[in-house]
């Protein structure tokens, strides 16, 4: 009953209240009418004839990689919200800190500036106690071949132990491809629960290969399928032991994306549904999981944004808590311990406002306060539910973006947890928190 008394008197509310505001920002799109323009991505029905095409600034990207982007061959006739949806795709590749794409004399002219696309993996989160931080590092190439094909590798210590990961990735933004990605991985986690002493070690090693479906021009609809095999062995575990086992399943997912993707401001939205069915063989349980992810940029100046993240999970209860979900400092709440709370169910939002002040050319400092909060029902070590529980914190930080490296910057931020209980947290990373 204390839990239940907290999460109303703390969290709850909030959460509340934050899935209220994403869902009228979310209805909101639908409901106002806009004027037509090619820079919000509105219909526009004039057509333009283009015979020819031209694109400056590329250095490794290749031009193919560009004009494949395109919904249709040159020359022909294209809508300007159709010109306006290739400029979208070209700056979502994030390979380019400046775009632009203009019709000169029916000629399409791109002019770009390419990031240098080979970048670090690195992140630090303190924790409780030295056990409980997460560190990652690793390298990953953004632009293989110059076809915006990513490459990376990472190894992680997180969850009490080593992770591996590799991966080879075919970007999604092609009107007519079926995009692929590939990725193998290890990873070595250590078990524990709230007010229990009860652990284990949990041994997983695996593969996932999804398939991204062609990205249409005539709808922002998107959808993939992604293919997961593994085998977990459990070891040094104390009193309660769950079963070894091999992983087989399949997990369909649509977005709904209108995001636009910057490196200061971003802007719009994408709400993506993720299901994912599985069965574990060997002991014969049902693995499902479903997913709701909202995320929205609202510019509020030229340097200026407010995003939102939410993000609502559940699992089924197989009675064995290797199946659950973690909320934590990586990903839900700053100062949450991030191996303590395996949950069957859980949803968070994250709030930042975000300004920028430009320092130099391709350099910006980035300020930020944000607010995370969440509820979550954990499991306990026989796979049982407990009540819900509500967290929340209040924090601030900085980043700083060298807008020429693809996906990377510095960033410095400090929680101070709320509830469930209060903890300080600082965390460094080199890309956004989300």
């Amino acid at each position: 009953m204390r839990s239940i008394s907290l999460c109303a008197r703390t969290s709850c509310p909030y959460l509340a209240v934050s899935i209220h505001f994403v869902l009228t920002a979310f209805a909101l799109h639908f409901m106002t009418g806009h004027p037509a323009s090619a820079d919000e991505g509105t219909v526009n029905s004039e057509l333009v004839f283009i015979e020819k095409t031209q694109v400056l600034g590329l250095i490794h990207t290749k031009e193919e990689t560009i004009w494949n982007l395109l919904p249709r061959a040159v020359p022909g006739r294209f809508t300007y919200a159709e010109l306006a949806e290739f400029e979208r795709r070209i700056r979502n590749l994030s390979l380019f800190d400046h775009v632009d794409v203009a019709i000169r004399d029916h000629r399409v002219v791109v002019d770009v500036q390419e990031k240098f696309t080979l970048s670090p993996i690195l992140s630090f989160t303190s924790g409780t106690s030295v056990k409980d931080l997460n560190a990652t590092g690793g390298l990953v190439e953004y632009n293989v071949g110059g076809a915006g094909t990513q490459l990376g590798g990472q190894f992680n210590y997180s969850q009490r132990g080593p992770n591996v990961e590799v991966w080879l990735s075919q970007h999604a933004f092609q009107p007519d491809r079926f995009a692929k990605e590939l990725k193998g991985f290890y990873h070595v986690n250590g078990i524990r629960f709230a007010d229990s002493a009860n652990s284990w070690t949990r041994n997983r090693i695996g593969a996932e290969f999804e398939i991204k479906g062609p990205y249409a021009y005539g709808s922002p609809l998107r959808y993939e399928v992604v293919l997961e095999v593994y085998r977990e062995l459990i070891d040094d575990q104390k009193t309660t032991r769950p079963p070894n086992g091999y992983y087989v399943g399949v997990a369909p997912e649509i977005a709904w994306d209108k995001y636009h993707w910057h490196d200061l401001v971003p802007k719009g939205y994408r709400v993506t549904l993720e299901l994912r069915p599985g069965y574990f063989l060997g002991p014969n349980q049902p693995r499902h999981e479903g997913r709701l992810r909202y995320l929205q940029g609202i510019p509020l100046g030229p340097t200026t944004v407010l995003m939102i993240n939410g993000v609502a999970e559940v699992v089924n209860n197989s009675g064995n808590p290797n199946h659950s979900l973690l909320i934590g400092s990586i990903a839900g709440v700053r100062g949450l311990s991030d191996n303590l709370y395996r949950n069957q169910a859980q949803a968070y939002t994250n709030l930042e406002f975000r300004h920028a002040i430009p320092l130099a050319s391709r350099w910006a400092l980035q300020g930020v306060v944000f607010s995370d909060f969440g509820t979550f029902q954990s499991f306990t070590e026989e796979g049982k539910t407990r009540a819900w529980r509500g967290a929340i914190n209040v924090g601030g930080g900085l980043r700083l973006v060298p807008t020429f490296l693809a996906n990377t910057l510095f960033r410095v931020d400090f929680a101070q947890l709320l509830a469930p209980s209060p903890n300080s947290l600082i965390q460094v990373g080199i890309t956004q928190y989300f």
